[in-house]
């Protein structure tokens, strides 16, 4: 083996054992072309340690999307603000530059079902876990049930430590079902614990005054309300649902054919 090849195969084994394993990949080809273009060592290195932290940022963002648990993707480029006239795209934009992320608002969606509410949230995770924050989508339904789960197998406590950790949490359909006492303070627990430490985005087919019927007394959905609203920028979305558009029956002023 030639000199080079020696010092070629002494640096392969050195990144495998520093774990650089992108630069590993890339090495043969980035010298070449290092070679071909007479870079400098300096811009040659400058490429090789880009290549690697490219690498690991795309790592990270799909370990990132896994763990938010999104059920699909739903982007703010694909919301049909032609249909949707009762919020303003500029509101919308603002909210996906995240500043309310890193002040440690709260955002919340309001509307009948099939306005958009649930695509902006989804939209808005997006964008967050894109940006190096980490977040969970999930329905109300499903954390109560999950929650429920902790407290009979006796892992609440580490369950709502393991919530209070993420940069933003998307709690979905906030309303659909009323909840019981024990489910109602679960959820206090979490928007309690997230008060001024983390982001929640909550969407809810219900005004904010028929949260007494939501939670298990008035009590408690003052409670919750309380702090959700101190630090909260609200989206009402009105108008029909985005899901049967082209499918309701022509209005009197709009006759069908024939």
């Amino acid at each position: 083996m030639s000199l080079d090849g020696v010092r070629f195969a002494q640096l392969e084994q050195g990144l495998r054992r520093l774990k650089l394993r992108r630069i590993r990949e890339v090495l043969d080809e980035r010298n070449q072309v290092a070679v071909e273009s007479q870079c400098s060592y300096l811009e040659f290195l400058a490429d090789l340690v880009q290549d690697e932290v490219n690498a690991r940022d795309a790592t990270q963002y799909q370990k990132r999307l896994k763990a938010a648990r999104l059920p699909d993707r739903k982007t703010i480029e694909e919301f049909d603000f032609g249909f949707q006239t009762s919020i303003s795209r500029q509101q919308v934009l603002e909210l996906a530059r995240l500043r309310f992320v890193a002040a440690k608002e709260n955002l919340v969606l309001c509307g009948p079902p099939g306005t958009g509410k649930s695509h902006l949230a989804k939209a808005l995770l997006l964008k967050a876990l894109e940006a190096g924050y980490s977040g969970l989508f999930i329905t109300a339904q499903d954390l109560v049930e999950d929650l429920y789960a902790s407290l009979a197998d006796g892992t609440l406590r580490s369950r709502l430590r393991s919530l209070q950790r993420l940069d933003l949490l998307v709690m979905d359909e906030l309303g659909f079902t009323s909840l019981d006492n024990t489910a109602s303070n679960h959820l206090f627990q979490v928007v309690a614990h997230a008060y001024e430490v983390r982001s929640l985005v909550i969407t809810s087919n219900r005004s904010f005054q028929d949260w007494g019927t939501v939670f298990a007394t008035p009590t408690i959905a003052t409670a919750v309300l309380d702090r959700l609203l101190h630090h909260v920028h609200i989206l009402n979305l009105q108008g029909e649902s985005y899901r049967l558009k082209g499918s309701l029956p022509p209005t009197s002023d709009q006759p069908g054919p024939g």
